[in-house]
């Protein structure tokens, strides 16, 4: 059964499961554009990075990652859903 996104961000922990991940969130904005929030590479980063800062020092249901390679799949992630 393939992975979601949200499964497959959280299964980062290296530079090659970062990299997977990438892959997919790219492939995910191919095939599936209309579930995606952001709809220019300018928003889609300015998304991340409003959320990057937000969690910064954690949210009520969100607590920072100390992995590096999995704290910025998140922030990739969640510019995809952030308005």
């Amino acid at each position: 059964m393939k992975k979601t996104l949200f499964e497959l961000v959280n299964e980062v922990e290296d530079e090659v499961t970062f990299m997977a991940f990438l892959q997919q969130l790219a492939k995910d904005r191919e095939g599936h554009a209309d579930e995606w929030q952001n709809d220019s590479i300018a928003s889609f980063l300015e998304a991340a990075a409003e959320w990057g800062q937000a969690s910064v020092d954690g949210l009520i249901h969100y607590e920072k990652q100390v992995n590096p390679w999995k704290r910025c799949a998140q922030i990739l992630y969640m510019g995809k859903i952030y308005e």
